[in-house]
């Protein structure tokens, strides 16, 4: 019984193994046989492929093994393999499969032949028949070339490729996308089925706005070459756009109304719905026309509306033109309108200019005046356009009408105008003619022509005279300036044109022309003209060299160069004042002559070799009156003062330099003389009234041994003084100073210099603090003590006081270098933003070596002159009524203080507490008294405050030659006296 179940078991197994690989039996053999016998795969389509499986089966009595399996025939169009891995060995009644593929490469019949071999004993290869035919089947692709336009981003569109099959087989068609932005484009493969024909969808959806950089290769069939097609597409930001993206109406008169076409455009190439149009703001001045809507834009349409601006306020206004557009990403086309209530108007004068008959060379300017001359909130104008085209038929250059270009646009505020100069520079005989065309926003039309005509005559070569022929500025401090002349005649018995009087060589920036440069001038026989030239002396110091150039109608010299040099470097001289202005003049009337005074300011002494004037522009109208005769030593401390008269006999601006040769300057100092001589009568004096906010206030105290009875007086004022100072709130700077000059009195003197103070503050010597303010403790009581200078001098010079104390070296110097005394220098009293005063006090009259006037003048130079306030004397001295105590009337220190606005106050008062409330309160309040600068004749005196003519409220006080106010005018207020000028 087990016997035969594992007999059973054995055949079993025997069946099973298949194709595994064992020991054959040596008594018998295999037979392989292949199913089926034949294989026909009939048509397929070339490229393509059909498959089908063959077994072989082993249905021999012994184990065989299939060796190997290939196709003769028809090379590469069929293939064969084994469905699993090999060794590939059969037991009887197992099978192993094949695979057969045909996959035609060409078209017709491919017939082949599947060859097996085994190791069977008896025949070992087996033969299949294979038959197939290829067949020429893809499909045919149209158009080649595809064009989705311009559509807008987040939109989609859609376009077919025609694809067609011809054949009776199915054919796989498969699109391919190439290039950068292959992601914004979709499409599919599709399977056409025997001669079908149908259309296969591309889909463009832009995620960005720009051109596309794209390719589409499309496969007909599974292995074909690809079909190459061609895209163009764009993907917009916007479809529809309004053109202009903005509506300005511009400035409109709220009586008027202005239209203005708005357009929307649809840029792309698909239709696109516009459904509504509303204006989303209440301001009611914006219109339009009925919009026909809804309305379809076609692809590149343009359609219109008319828009309206009808300002019903003054002032701007603004909406917003709000069109529904039936779009995901731009649901809306916004415009915004602006319009301004209130238009700019347009004033030009004048519209057209006759230059007359001028000489060929010459240069004749004419200022066209454009303003915009509308109301206030009436908006900007803007210049957009200026052209000067000639009207004479001539080439624009030819015919000597030029306009100075102008940067545009320019844009004019209300009120705001801009200056046009058009010039007629004639080179050829006969008329000439521009017209200038302006184009500017204007509501009432945007252009405007100005007419321009003239005519050029001939005329002989100049021959004018230049004095200088070159100009020397000698020496001049550095940081200072100053300023010279240029006289040109003709004292032939033509005219002369000269032209382009500028600077040529500006000696590194050092050299100008103050007035600018001038243009043209044509001088008649007999006539003159003078210009100034300026040297700004450099901080370095050194050598400076330069030129001004003067153009005349001389062919045979046409170009005029005059040199100019100067130099500069710190001097040992201090002058005041630094240049001498005699103002106009008239001939029968010349000014009184003016004092400049120098001093030595160094610790050496110097030599003066000579003292003259220099070549001007007129040489002989300023003169030297009794000069000092040279050469001479001046020892430190010491000065001179020099006389100069001007003579005004020459009508025209004279200007000469003055100079003082001093040992230690290579070239002369230099002080500039200027006079105007006219036949002119009339002179506008003009004053900015002063706030008092910051005052420098300097006590100027008589130190000779007649104060006896007045110091111990002086000294007992000074809390009044200061409690009226600071109950007004002022920022005050306070010193004191002496008359005295020179040591050589008698008695005994506080402050360390024996009454000698010569401008340096009290107390020199430092012994107690010299320069006070607010801030300072005790500042009655310090100020007591620095008043109570004793009395030790010998002759009242209270004028040279102030002037030392106030000029360099001693205002600039913390020490005075010329005196033994350390730190006696007054350095960092004088501000320059406040006002300044001085009081003196005295009981005898000033002796100063110069002039009230070159005082006075001195002071004015430091603070500005006809500013009040700015500078105001005050002096508590004797008077005329006098008194057994004083000296006489002081009628030099009555003279300053006129001059200046101020006011003398008795010294003959027994307490002067009062005296020196008023003079607080009246130096630190507005100004009620305006100093004229020359005589009037009285019954010409007009007085404007503000620009509004005042006839009431002021009087005129000849004794002090003075406008006085029964009510000052307020701060900062513009004071213009008018008057004719009386002969002193």
């Amino acid at each position: 019984m087990s016997k035969r179940w594992g007999l059973w078991v054995l055949a079993v197994l025997v069946v099973l193994t298949g194709c595994e690989d064992r020991d054959r039996p040596v008594s018998a053999d295999g037979r392989l046989t292949a199913t089926p016998g034949g294989v026909d795969l009939q048509r397929v389509a070339m490229f393509d492929g059909r498959e089908v499986e063959v077994v072989l089966r082993n249905v021999g009595r012994a184990r065989l093994n299939v060796d190997e399996a290939w196709v003769e025939g028809a090379a590469g169009a069929w293939q064969v393999a084994f469905t699993h891995e090999g060794p590939h060995a059969l037991v009887p009644g197992s099978e192993c499969v094949l695979r057969v593929r045909f996959n035609p490469q060409q078209e017709g019949a491919l017939p082949a032949t599947l060859v097996v071999r085994s190791d069977a004993l008896k025949d070992p290869v087996v033969r299949v028949p294979l038959q197939g035919v290829g067949v020429d089947a893809w499909a045919r692709v149209t158009p080649r070339k595809l064009d989705f336009g311009r559509i807008e981003v987040e939109a989609t569109k859609t376009l077919a490729l025609t694809v067609s099959n011809p054949t009776d087989l199915p054919v796989e068609v498969t699109p391919k996308l190439l290039g950068a932005q292959k992601d914004e484009f979709v499409a599919e493969p599709i399977i056409l089925g025997p001669s079908e024909e149908r259309e296969l969808p591309i889909t463009f959806a832009p995620t960005k706005a720009g051109h596309k950089q794209v390719a589409l290769a499309v496969s007909p069939c599974k292995g074909c070459a690809d079909v190459a097609v061609q895209v163009s597409a764009e993907g917009l930001d916007r479809a529809v756009v309004a053109e202009p993206a903005e509506l300005d109406f511009g400035s409109i008169p709220v009586d008027q109304e202005r239209v203005r076409p708005l357009r929307l455009h649809n840029l792309s190439t698909e239709p696109m719905t516009v459904t509504s149009l509303t204006l989303t703001s209440t301001e009611a001045s914006f219109t339009h026309g009925p919009p026909p809507l809804p309305l379809v834009l076609g692809p590149g349409e343009v359609r219109t509306w008319d828009f309206r601006y009808s300002p019903g306020h003054m002032g701007p206004a603004e909406n917003l033109a709000s069109f529904r557009v039936e779009s995901r990403r731009n649901p809306t086309t916004d415009v915004p309108l602006r319009g301004f209530g209130g238009a700019a108007e347009l004033c030009v004068s004048p519209l057209s200019h006759d230059f007359g008959r001028q000489p060929l060379g010459s240069k004749t300017a004419r200022i066209i005046n454009v303003k915009n001359c509308g109301a206030a909130n009436g908006g900007p104008l803007t210049i957009h356009g200026l052209e000067l085209e000639p009207t004479d038929g001539s080439a624009g250059a030819d015919n000597g009408l030029h306009l100075v270009p102008v940067t545009l646009p320019y844009r004019l505020r209300p009120g705001e105008e801009v200056n046009l100069k058009v010039f007629f520079e004639p080179t050829r005989e006969g008329a000439a003619a521009s017209r200038l065309v302006m184009r500017t926003d204007v509501y009432s039309g945007d252009t405007t022509t100005l007419n321009f005509r003239g005519a050029g005559e001939q005329h002989g070569p100049c021959r004018v005279d230049y004095t200088p022929l070159a100009v020397d500025f000698g020496t001049v401090q550095p940081g200072r300036g100053a300023v010279l002349g240029v006289k040109v005649d003709n004292p032939s018995e033509d005219l002369c044109a000269v032209k382009n009087i500028r600077m040529r060589d500006t000696g590194g920036g050092v050299f100008s022309l103050p007035g600018g440069d001038l243009d043209g001038v044509v001088v008649y026989p007999g006539d003159s003209f003078s210009f100034m030239v300026a040297f700004a002396a450099p901080l370095t110091g050194g050598d400076f060299l330069g030129s001004v150039q003067i153009e005349q109608w001389d062919p045979a010299n046409p170009l005029v160069i005059i040199p100019l040099k100067g130099h500069t470097q710190n001097t040992c001289l201090v002058v005041s004042p630094r240049y001498v202005d005699y103002g106009v003049s008239r001939p029968d009337c010349s000014p009184a002559p003016r004092e400049v005074n120098y001093i030595n300011g160094c610790q050496a002494p110097l030599t003066v070799s000579g003292v003259r004037i220099g070549s001007g522009t007129t040489d002989g109208e300023f003169v030297l009156r009794d000069p000092p005769p040279t050469p001479f030593t001046l020892a430190p401390g010491d000065a001179f003062t020099v006389s100069v008269e001007y003579l005004a006999q020459v009508f025209g601006l004279n200007l000469s330099p003055l100079f003082v040769e001093s040992s230690d300057l290579p070239a002369p100092m230099l002080v500039p003389l200027v006079g105007e001589s006219s036949k002119r009568l009339d002179k506008t004096d003009q004053f900015i009234q002063q706030d008092g906010a910051k005052v420098d206030v300097l006590f100027v105290v008589d130190n000779t041994a007649s104060m006896v009875e007045e110091q111990p007086r002086l000294v007992a004022s000074m809390p009044a003084f200061v409690e009226a100072a600071l109950a007004k709130g002022v920022d005050l700077n306070i010193a004191v100073t002496t008359t005295g000059i020179d040591p050589g009195g008698t008695g005994t003197c506080p402050g360390g210099v024996q009454g000698a103070e010569a401008g340096r503050f009290f107390p020199a010597d430092n012994s107690g603090p010299r320069i006070l303010n607010r801030q300072t403790p005790d500042l009655a009581g310090v100020l007591k003590n620095n008043v109570n200078v004793g009395q030790c001098a010998a002759v009242e010079q209270g004028f040279e006081a102030v002037r030392r104390a106030l000029s360099p070296p001693l205002v600039t110097s913390a020490d005075d270098v010329r005196t033994p005394q350390p730190n006696d220098g007054n350095q960092g009293f004088l501000r320059d933003e406040a006002a300044l005063v001085v009081v003196f006090v005295g009981d005898e009259d000033d002796h100063s070596p110069d002039s009230v006037d070159t005082y006075v003048r001195f002071l004015q130079a430091r603070k500005g002159e006809n500013q009040p306030q700015r500078m105001t004397l005050y002096a508590i001295a004797p008077t005329a009524e006098g008194c057994p105590t004083s000296g006489g009337g002081g009628t030099r220190y009555a003279e300053a203080a006129a001059r200046t606005g101020g006011e003398v106050l008795s010294i003959c008062s027994a307490d002067y507490s009062p005296l020196m409330r008023s003079v607080a309160n009246k130096a630190f309040s507005p100004q009620d008294r305006f100093p004229l600068s020359e005589q009037p004749d009285p019954g010409s005196i007009a007085v404007s405050v503000n620009g509004t003519r005042v006839t009431e409220g002021w009087s005129y006080d000849g004794a002090t030659n003075s406008v006085v106010f029964t009510a000052a005018p307020a701060a900062g207020a513009k004071v213009e006296i008018y008057y004719r000028r009386a002969c002193e």
